[in-house]
């Protein structure tokens, strides 16, 4: 399973998402965190395949 490690702006932008309630930038912020966990998998299995 995949760890998501979060900078303490992106933190401090999911505490104001949740207290103004903006589903567009939650949705935005899901996305970014998505990307990063694919492109993390992608280097990952990169590694793998090319023996380390």
């Amino acid at each position: 399973m995949p760890v998501l490690n979060i900078t303490s702006e992106e933190y401090v932008a999911m505490k104001g998402i949740i207290l103004d309630g903006d589903k567009d930038e939650a949705f935005r912020l899901i996305k970014v965190f998505l990307r990063r966990i694919e492109a993390d998998e992608r280097k990952a299995l990169k590694s793998h395949l090319n023996g380390g």
